[in-house]
């Protein structure tokens, strides 16, 4: 059975000091400025009953603990709840299957649940390995949103610089074009993946600028702005790497459709010089008496020449009319 809690910690910020807890035998803060975190598996069994036991708001523990998510941010006088994701940096695994990450926050405690390791969650726990937390559960959220956001970069630049080789491939005309077909589809649906949970994170972070709480900054809602500014050039790399993939794609299917053309258009001529060719021998390849000059030594010559001339004079008309 997977155990509920994955960390707890005392945190005094203002001593730059943090304790591992007992996650069910949680201890009376010392300070108004001390907080607790609760890092817990939402996977496991037990999640429920202990955020239960933490008298949390009733309508967002099913959102802590249930399997799948999307960004979301629902904000209260005195708590918050937000919904985040992160790019997938396990190895192995697809960066488009983002984890996410739920966090019910209030003054003096935050509840972050997971299922996967996430390295933005990761890094906040070298901090605090190294003693240096967070101030607040405020400074906390805009800490894991801003490495949430920058460990994004080097897959949004990854698509981007993808993108821009396909269609420099795709131009050349001398690469596989069902290799290239294969690779946009791929492209396509990893920036869809993608931006289908960016974009309603860019959505939460700015509402959560906008809903001010009682513990959260100005200066930390300045600092989210930046996060959302940097959320919303990624999703404006996204767009132009899915425009340009979108183009590449229209390429390898014009060019396709053109080579089909090109080859009906070829047996559509190619018919064409063999219909009055097959038209008269069928007609004098008739088991029937009464063709004329049957008898004659030379007629199959005379016949072939005048097939050869009615094939030079579709010729002639083909090129005086461009079709050839």
């Amino acid at each position: 059975m997977k155990q509920a809690v994955i960390n707890a910690f005392y945190v005094d910020s203002s001593a730059k000091k943090v304790d591992k807890i007992d996650a069910y035998a949680i201890p009376a803060l010392k300070k108004d400025t001390d907080y607790i975190w609760l890092q817990l598996d939402f996977s496991a069994t037990e999640t429920r009953s202990l955020v239960e036991s933490l008298h949390v708001n009733e309508f967002w523990i099913s959102a802590l603990v249930k399997d799948d998510s999307r960004p979301r941010v629902e904000i209260a006088p005195e708590e918050l709840l937000l919904i985040v994701r992160g790019i997938n940096l396990i190895k192995g695994e697809k960066p488009e299957n983002m984890i996410s990450v739920r966090i019910m926050a209030s003054k003096n405690l935050i509840i972050t649940t997971q299922k996967k390791k996430l390295n933005a969650i990761q890094s906040i726990l070298e901090d605090m390995e190294q003693n240096n937390p967070p101030k607040n559960t405020g400074d906390f959220i805009v800490r894991l949103n801003e490495r949430l956001v920058f460990n994004m970069s080097d897959v949004m630049e990854d698509i981007e610089e993808a993108a821009i080789s396909m269609e420099e491939l795709v131009m050349e005309e001398d690469g596989n074009d069902d290799q290239s077909k294969a690779e946009l589809y791929n492209l396509r649906r990893q920036i869809i993946q993608i931006k289908r949970f960016l974009i309603p994170q860019r959505d939460a972070l700015n509402k959560l600028q906008i809903e001010k709480t009682r513990w959260m900054t100005s200066k930390q809602q300045l600092r989210l702005r930046e996060v959302s500014d940097y959320l919303m050039r990624y999703l404006e790399m996204l767009e132009a790497a899915r425009e340009l993939a979108s183009v590449s794609q229209e390429t390898l299917i014009n060019r396709s459709n053109e080579q089909i053309n090109n080859r009906m258009y070829l047996l559509s001529i190619i018919a064409a010089l063999f219909l009055p060719l097959s038209f008269f021998t069928g007609l004098l390849g008739v088991n029937l008496s009464g063709i004329p000059h049957a008898e004659n030594h030379y007629a199959f010559s005379a016949f072939v020449v005048i097939l050869l001339v009615v094939v030079a004079f579709q010729f002639w008309f083909f090129r005086k009319n461009k079709w050839l």
